[in-house]
């Protein structure tokens, strides 16, 4: 039912226990710090780490604005920034605390951080491996001639690179009002790659634009409170998104740096903060069930919202989607049991249109065939495995041959999309 799917999970215990019960114990925080990573104990990030599920091996590709990667809070974490900014005169790391770096090094501490930094945060994937690719101030931003060369967007040509650069998941808390057709081919190339792509709705509908979160195939997402309502934006209205997929806490999260300095901690609210827990938690679904496809994992994303088991519910207009994210329910249900399609097709933007994603599957089926893209050694060898079987066949004894397509069959079975 609709009212469980927004329930955040809870585990052990207190799974039953409602927020507003829960936040009704806890007095004035001492700091922002503490009240702001209230997230990471609704989550219970920590036992996730206990069981081993820290996001490690996989790829996370953040794209945003700018990154201090000289803060405690990414010490030995495996943190890469890719060099050359989508805007003239703008680099994508820099010492100096501004809105833009602010902003880079807290999604990205959501993700990675070690806990030692001045708000204190502690990442959902400490082990993942995060490239972050710097866009630059998109105000007043003049495109470097890269940019204007590859005939994308700043940002869609940030996403380009990260896809190209092979990220596992690719994350952006960017929000623009208008795409190239070079963006929406980008999109298209996600989709057929099965690499999920997570990015935050915009924080006020009525003066900012909806991509990329509007497009078919991305996950959007939207903050919440702790009592799961969405903040208010213009108007004195509540931030509703149309065509959301889930929400997250995104309200009073703490911020690395305030007002320009990196001495003490922020609290901030919007998708921004919502978005890297989404990403995460698929990052620990992808570490934890590597035989998943981008697709399965997605198609887990919102079948697994709340604290309860649900059939599946979708409202495009609520602001909610599928609901509540949920770490716990994601890690419990295997995504191979869904079927390998991206469930976000189906949006009313209707882009990249399904002969943008199409014609992106045959160009990644041409290059997988001619060993260009995506191409292994274990690959070539996969190819060359019939041959083998055949000659192995024809030596082995009757008995083997009986037991070898048994085993075929099972795992045959195993592959069935269940419910």
């Amino acid at each position: 039912m609709v009212v469980s799917r927004r329930r955040w999970v809870r585990a052990g215990a207190v799974a039953a226990v409602g927020l507003a019960g829960v936040l009704a114990l806890g007095a004035s925080p001492a700091s922002a710090a503490d009240d702001g990573q209230w997230w990471y104990d609704v989550y219970k990030v920590a036992d996730v780490h206990a069981e081993g599920w820290t996001g490690e091996g996989v790829k996370i590709a953040v794209v945003d604005s700018q990154i201090n990667p000289e803060l405690p809070d990414f010490a030995g974490a495996d943190l890469t920034v890719a060099a050359g900014a989508a805007c003239e005169g703008a680099e994508p790391s820099t010492t100096e605390a501004n809105a833009e770096s602010e902003h880079g090094s807290t999604v990205t501490a959501m993700l990675i951080g070690n806990g030692t930094g001045v708000a204190g945060t502690k990442g959902i994937v400490p082990d993942a491996s995060v490239t972050f690719y710097g866009v630059g101030a998109l105000e007043d931003c003049t495109p470097t001639a890269e940019v204007e060369q590859s005939r994308h967007t700043p940002l869609g040509w940030m996403l380009q690179r990260a896809l190209d650069d092979g990220a596992d998941i690719v994350m952006t808390t960017v929000v623009i009002g208008q795409a190239q057709p070079a963006d929406r081919t980008t999109i298209a190339q996600a989709i057929a790659r099965k690499v999920p792509l997570i990015a935050g709705n915009p924080n006020d509908g009525f003066k900012q634009g909806l991509l990329p979160a509007r497009f078919v195939g991305v996950v959007a997402v939207s903050a919440v409170d702790q009592n799961l309502e969405l903040p208010i934006a213009a108007l004195g209205v509540p931030n509703v998104i149309s065509e959301t997929t889930v929400v997250a806490p995104g309200v009073a999260i703490s911020t690395l740096g305030d007002n320009n300095s990196w001495d003490t901690p922020g609290l901030g609210t919007g998708t921004s903060f919502a978005t890297p827990q989404v990403a995460g938690i698929l990052a620990v679904a992808m570490q934890k069930y590597p035989n998943a496809t981008g697709n399965q994992l997605l198609q887990s994303r919102v079948h697994n919202t709340g604290s309860e088991d649900h059939p599946l519910v979708y409202d495009p207009s609520d602001g909610f989607g599928y609901g509540a994210a949920s770490l716990t329910r994601v890690l419990a249900a295997d995504p191979t049991q869904y079927p390998d399609t991206n469930p976000l097709l189906g949006k009313g933007l209707a882009q990249p249109s399904a002969e943008e994603i199409a014609a992106a599957e045959q160009t990644l089926a041409s290059a997988e065939s001619d060993g260009q893209s995506g191409g292994t050694d274990a690959d070539g060898l996969a190819a060359f495995l019939p041959v083998i079987i055949g000659i192995a066949v024809g030596v082995l004894a009757l008995i083997v041959v009986g037991v070898v397509v048994t085993v075929v069959l099972v795992r045959r079975s195993r592959r069935r999309v269940g419910a």
